[in-house]
């Protein structure tokens, strides 16, 4: 007995040691089976300065290289993912991708991000959820996040700040979804058009305006922000309450009032509550097909981004 009180401060010494050892890599690094490129894709719904970041962090901590991967729009990395022509895919989380063989999912975070990896790689979702674990309870992590998602420094979201926070304020919204929206619309790039003409930052269609006109910031958002006004105006009366509304008008905004009208008399039609946006959302697709994915996909995309912004921006 005498003896061991004699060692016992020694054991408590070497357990100590091995409590305040850091946790060794998520994989070891003499494994064979492990490529020492880690082939990445970002999708673009996706904070691509921050998941790169991450990314490149997870590579080091598992003693590999990053590489990310350039993107073509009309490529799919969901059958690269499979084929192995790349090892990790970062997107914005679907339910479907739960039954997806051959493919996992990481749990989310960052507002619905998901890391997609090949069940039979050594990246395995178990390694990923650790060090996203580990991750988020770091201060790496809040400073990345706030350094890239912040990138104009400050409060700053962009140049257009001002603009945005004065028109939203007009007709009653948050200037942080607004700046979603331009985000989403346009990425803050004031000569955006796209094929169908629409123009600048909200991605505006000429109408009373000319386009040389909605070229200009402070017109394109003047503009953008009382569409916004008027299409919530006619949800509101339909009865929507004020998150169903903004959804609704968001739709509007993204697909035009039109094909919203349509869902709204087939819900009537069928006795269905057309002031709820879930049973708009769900009829959208049967009414107007693809396009009405797109209105439902992109009201998510918007909320997602105004989720991001929340929580970065209100201090």
């Amino acid at each position: 007995m005498k003896r061991f009180l004699n060692i016992l401060p020694y054991i408590i010494l070497a357990a100590a040691a091995l409590l305040l050892t850091p946790r060794a890599p998520y994989i070891e690094a003499e494994d064979p089976e492990i490529n020492r490129v880690l082939r990445c894709v970002i999708y673009p719904e996706c904070h691509y300065a921050l998941n790169k970041a991450l990314l490149q962090k997870f590579a080091d901590d598992i003693s590999v290289d990053a590489q990310m991967v350039t993107i073509d729009p009309e490529g799919n990395y969901l059958d690269s993912l499979r084929q192995g022509s790349v090892d990790l895919v970062v997107l914005k989380y679907n339910d479907s991708l739960e039954y997806d063989g051959g493919l996992i999912a990481s749990r989310l975070f960052m507002d619905s991000t998901a890391w997609l990896a090949r069940s039979v790689r050594p990246y395995n979702m178990q390694t990923v959820n650790l060090w996203i674990n580990d991750l988020e309870g770091s201060s790496y992590y809040d400073r990345t996040r706030r350094a890239l998602m912040k990138g104009l420094g400050g409060n700053k979201i962009s140049p257009y700040d001002y603009l945005i926070k004065k028109n939203a304020a007009r007709i009653g919204w948050d200037w942080l979804l607004v700046s979603a929206i331009i985000a989403c619309e346009s990425n803050f790039k004031v000569g955006a058009q796209s094929s169908a003409g629409a123009t600048g930052l909200m991605q505006v269609l000429p109408g009373e305006y000319s386009a040389d006109t909605l070229w200009d910031p402070a017109v394109n958002i003047a503009v953008g922000t009382f569409k916004l006004y008027k299409y919530q105006r006619t949800y509101i009366d339909l009865g929507a309450d004020s998150t169903d509304c903004v959804k609704m008008t968001l739709a509007a905004y993204n697909g035009g009032q039109g094909r919203l009208q349509k869902c709204i008399e087939y819900a009537v039609e069928n006795d269905i509550d057309p002031s709820k946006w879930d049973n708009i959302a769900e009829i959208l697709p049967k009414v107007t097909f693809h396009a009405g994915e797109q209105m439902v996909y992109y009201v998510d995309k918007v909320l997602a981004k105004y989720g991001e912004y929340q929580i970065l921006y209100n201090d």
